[in-house]
């Protein structure tokens, strides 16, 4: 997820804005809400819409930093899978809409502590703040590093970097592809393998093509090699295995190359993917455990604050998919 700065934030506010003649645009706040949602992803908005359609006279706000976030029924090549209800169908059913980020949450006095600078109160808050990457000790692995590795997870700009740096790849270049031990999004990291794979053997036929997979216990590998003799996908690919060189020890980005514990590797583009855990409001908010997810019940209440409902890809025990997530927000309802 980028990070919000001034600068951008003001830039979402000045689009909300230029568009509100097409029904774009931010609603302020109630001093009565009861109910307060953060984020807009498949999640947070599907719970908005079923805690409207549950209680249409009861007030219900979602707060989201990123206006683009909301509604997006396609993905672009690079970006993370994400569906689901547009602004538009949230204001249709009376969900107030929020432009904002939450900078902290005041448990004492119930209420929300937003960028802006103002303070939202809530009597029943539901927490969706998807997944954030995490960093990770690897040698080299600097901000350096993963800005000439772009992992263009659900990150617009690095998704448009990347692309670049594959359309400048030489015809018999070799693109390394990195997942981490524990991808928060298995068919997602998939997805990723198979799309570079079709596109090296659309563009880039004599190109090779390796995998770093430092998981373990995963079926990934042989769906893979499955996909590609499926699809056609003539191309020089391997999968290396958590224990086979798929772990990475070190990086020498200027230079190309991947320390691994089978061995080094130098590639002309790596696509750098690391690991994921909750959002980062959830981390401020004391709402993960050790694994940096969060724990719920089997109803996704937090087993940290009971009080809280944690929707989609934030709970430590979520698929981590599209309909997974949206299932999640339309469960909510009968959690207020």
């Amino acid at each position: 997820m980028q990070t919000l700065n001034r600068r951008r934030f003001a830039g979402y506010l000045a689009a909300g804005a230029a568009t509100a003649i097409a029904g774009w645009t931010a609603a302020p706040h109630s001093a009565r809400a009861q109910a307060v949602i953060v984020g807009a992803g498949p999640a947070g908005a599907a719970a908005a819409l079923a805690l409207k359609g549950a209680q249409p006279d009861r007030p219900v706000l979602l707060v989201e930093r990123d206006p683009t976030r909301m509604g997006r029924t396609a993905t672009a090549a690079f970006d993370k899978p994400a569906a689901g209800p547009g602004l538009d169908a949230l204001r249709r059913a009376g969900v107030q809409v929020v432009l904002d980020d939450v900078a902290d949450i005041d448990w004492r006095a119930a209420r929300l502590e937003l960028f802006s600078g103002r303070a939202l109160p809530f009597d029943r808050l539901l927490l969706a703040p998807g997944t954030a990457a995490r960093p990770e000790p690897i040698a080299g692995l600097d901000a350096a590093a993963r800005h000439r590795w772009p992992a263009a997870w659900g990150n617009g700009r690095e998704a448009r970097r990347l692309r670049a740096q594959l359309a400048a790849l030489p015809e018999a270049g070799h693109v390394v592809l990195r997942l981490p031990a524990t991808p928060s999004h298995q068919t997602a990291a998939l997805n990723r393998a198979l799309h570079m794979a079709t596109w090296l053997h659309q563009n880039r036929p004599n190109a090779r093509f390796s995998v770093l997979d430092g998981g373990t216990g995963t079926d990934l590998a042989a769906r893979f090699h499955a996909a590609l003799d499926r699809q056609g996908l003539d191309i020089a690919a391997k999968w290396h295995s958590a224990a086979q060189g798929g772990t990475v020890l070190a990086v020498d980005a200027p230079r190309g190359v991947l320390d691994t514990n089978a061995g080094r590797l130098r590639a002309d583009v790596v696509n750098f993917v690391l690991p994921q855990g909750a959002g980062a409001i959830a981390r401020r908010a004391g709402l993960v455990d050790a694994s940096d997810w969060c724990p719920t019940d089997a109803r996704g209440l937090s087993t940290r604050r009971a009080d809280v409902a944690i929707l989609g890809d934030a709970r430590k025990s979520a698929a981590r998919t599209v309909a997974g997530a949206l299932q999640s927000g339309r469960a909510a309802a009968a959690l207020v």
